[in-house]
């Protein structure tokens, strides 16, 4: 197997690894649990993050990545607008995915890659897109927004203290409930959505005034 792809499985391991360790327990837990977690050893990880916030910062990385491809996947193969946002969400929201999940404040001493902000620019536009082209299809209501679709990510994936299976059957379900909510018609939502900064900041876990 060629070196590349050991180091992509990898990070594949240890990342999935960390984002379930730190759903689970926080991001308190030891880089030691993660390790454990993935089947690797703990100074494997240090040598390949040096820190816990260089290691969530993959975790980031790796959901933007997958919002992009899921995004692109829905325009591309859904030529209706609002089933193309709908199959984005759940295939968001499906088993193992981790969107939404958790993680602790951005760190603002730590130096983020310019891949992780160009990842962090291109989520917004995919799903900017996403929702415009279902509203000026008139079957997305005209009071939701591009950041409400990330926010209602987390709040359709809290940690509950039941495995990833159940937690998965649950996120469709509710899913489900809220997709019906989005839908053209409805009266009108109180408050107004999050603008850019303080839609970053909440998904970034910052407090805001």
């Amino acid at each position: 197997m060629p070196t590349t792809s050991r180091s992509a499985r990898y990070d594949d391991r240890v990342i999935a690894a960390a984002r379930a360790v730190f759903t689970e327990q926080g991001f308190a837990a030891p880089m030691a649990e993660v390790a454990k977690r993935a089947g690797v050893g703990v100074a494997s990880v240090y040598r390949r993050y040096p820190s816990k916030h260089e290691l969530v910062e993959h975790v980031r990385i790796a959901a933007f990545r997958l919002i992009l491809e899921e995004a692109e996947a829905a325009r591309a193969e859904e030529p209706d607008p609002w089933q193309a946002l709908a199959r984005f969400m759940r295939r968001c929201l499906r088993e193992g995915a981790g969107i939404g999940t958790v993680l602790p404040p951005m760190d603002q001493q730590h130096t983020y890659s310019e891949e992780f902000r160009d990842l962090r620019l291109r989520v917004a536009k995919a799903i900017e897109e996403l929702v415009e082209a279902a509203k000026h299809a008139g079957e997305l209501r005209a009071d939701v927004d591009w950041t409400d679709i990330l926010l209602l990510f987390k709040h359709l994936n809290p940690a509950l203290p039941t495995n990833e299976s159940r937690r998965a059957e649950l996120r469709a379900r509710y899913l489900g409930l809220v997709l019906e909510g989005l839908r053209a018609g409805g009266s009108r939502l109180p408050g107004p959505a999050p603008d850019r900064d303080e839609w970053q900041a909440l998904c970034d876990n910052f407090a805001t005034s």
